[in-house]
């Protein structure tokens, strides 16, 4: 039986879990700030850490019986938006450089 007596009681603990995300997002977007410190434009975009990180998520996908398309979609989502929030801060960085 479902500890949820009302939908409300379901949306205020998606909300809850929702702001965690947040949370972890922008965790991930400060590590992703400082490392492109390190990258060459060239590198940005590493096919092989994308694979590596893709192929882990579908194994704990897997384990957590979670709908693998729904994470690969996700991160993938999220990994070029990544990349696309990285090109701009290189580019913002380089220019502050040559100014």
């Amino acid at each position: 039986m479902s500890k949820f007596k009302k939908i409300q009681e379901i949306r205020i603990e998606i909300d809850k879990i929702d702001s965690q995300i947040i949370d972890l997002i922008s965790a991930r977007k400060d590590l992703v700030t400082n490392v492109v410190k390190f990258k060459e434009k060239n590198q940005i975009i590493d096919q092989k850490r994308i694979d590596e990180i893709l192929k882990r998520l579908d194994v704990e996908a897997k384990k957590k019986n979670v709908s693998r398309k729904l994470v690969k979609d996700i991160w993938s989502t999220m990994i070029n938006s990544f990349i696309a929030y990285e090109e701009e801060i290189f580019e913002e960085s380089r220019n502050k450089k040559t100014d």
